[in-house]
């Protein structure tokens, strides 16, 4: 239960990853996609602006897929490793009783 846990928490960490990355550049990219060679813009503004949020939803689905996978199958590398070294914790043991007093 505790591997399964590690690597959907490395999963849940390279989606938010993926999404970062994607949410930063993402802007960027479909600017230079809708700039003519030129320079100048190729502006039908509400067709462009409905392609334009279409397309980074698009970019960001991709990247939160991309980094859920990634994440995944990291968190499975290093917890089969953990687990061939030995580092796993295993669980505590119960507490020894209290020695009895001596007379």
């Amino acid at each position: 239960m505790a591997m399964l846990r590690a690597v959907l928490n490395f999963l849940v960490g390279g989606a938010l990853l993926g999404i970062l990355g994607v949410t930063l550049m993402g802007p960027r990219l479909i600017e230079w996609d809708n700039t003519a060679g030129q320079g100048d813009g190729m502006c039908i503004c509400g067709i462009t602006a409905k392609r334009g949020a279409d397309t980074l939803i698009t970019y960001q689905m991709r990247g939160v897929a991309a980094g859920a996978a990634l994440g995944a199958v990291l968190g499975a590398v290093v917890m089969v490793r953990r687990r061939k070294k030995g580092g796993t914790p295993s669980a505590p043991s119960a507490p020894s009783s209290p020695a009895a007093p001596t007379p």
